[in-house]
């Protein structure tokens, strides 16, 4: 197959297409693969914190029957890379796209988008 213009191949050898997120199918393992290699703070930290171990920290202090949204509340981050939020605030574009991978893969895996406000503030 080949290579959709605005697309990436990922870690499972999917193709992800930016320009139609809905036609992924945003398997687990792969967005943890690229999660785990992401550091937040845009690699400014003392250690490596990659966006996985935060993703996993948020899903155990958020109420239990809302852990999955705590554990994908950056899944949209395997895609788009992770950016600071004085950053981001700066960049509509990228917020945009963002909001558009997180709500496609908020609907596969059923979840609400947006999230519960604990989940969209969490930094």
């Amino acid at each position: 197959m080949n290579q959709p213009k605005y697309a990436i191949s990922t870690h499972s050898g999917e193709f992800f297409d930016y320009s139609n997120p809905d036609r992924y199918s945003f398997d687990i393992e792969t967005i943890a693969h690229a999660l785990s290699n992401i550091c937040r703070y845009g690699g400014h930290s003392n250690k490596f914190y990659s966006v996985a171990e935060h993703s996993v920290l948020v899903s155990r202090v958020v109420p239990t029957k809302l852990a999955l949204c705590g554990l994908l509340h950056d899944a949209s981050e395997a895609f788009v890379g992770d950016m600071p939020s004085p950053l981001k605030a700066l960049c509509q574009s990228y917020r945009t796209l963002e909001h558009k991978v997180q709500e496609a893969l908020a609907r596969t895996y059923n979840l609400p988008y947006p999230f519960p406000i604990v989940y969209r503030d969490w930094e």
